[in-house]
């Protein structure tokens, strides 16, 4: 019984060069490629993979990571979001322990028990016990660097709801 394959022709490699520079030319990826290129070596991300990934996802501008935190431009924003509904009198500081109770409640289905108290105990808020939003951007790119975008956005709706 023939195969199926065996009844394929093979393409010729000049034609699969030519349909192959026509997809890339199609959807500008030199253009993509030499771009991402060029940010890298100029912004010099801490975490270039992911850099490429919501450079690709979003755009280069959401890509670009904080220095200091190297939170990417669109969890920075997100993150500095749940900052303003935990600080609800607008200080700009949070007690450590009333942040800790706000992430058991609002972020439990996506932390659970464990990673919340591991998390908690690396914290260092100041002698006053008072967490900025510069401390919890620095401590929440350590806690978020190792999760996936999608994981992210969940967390952060579950920490708005």
């Amino acid at each position: 019984m023939p195969r199926d394959i065996d009844a394929l022709e093979a393409v010729p490699d000049a034609k699969l060069q030519a349909l192959d520079k026509a997809y890339l030319e199609r959807h500008h990826i030199d253009k993509l490629l030499n771009d991402l290129m060029i940010n890298l070596i100029t912004l010099k991300p801490q975490d270039p993979i992911q850099y490429m990934i919501d450079a690709v996802a979003y755009n280069s501008d959401y890509a670009k990571q904080d220095p200091i935190t190297g939170l990417p431009e669109h969890r920075r924003a997100k993150l500095a979001d749940v900052f303003r509904v935990i600080d609800k009198d607008g200080h700009g500081k949070v007690a450590l322990g009333h942040l800790q109770a706000y992430a058991t409640k609002h972020g439990g289905s996506s932390l659970g028990d464990e990673e919340l108290a591991s998390m908690f105990a690396d914290f260092h808020p100041g002698e006053d016990n008072l967490v900025t939003l510069e401390q919890f951007l620095l401590f929440f790119s350590r806690v978020s660097r190792t999760i996936p975008n999608a994981a992210f956005d969940e967390l952060v709706a579950e920490l708005m709801a």
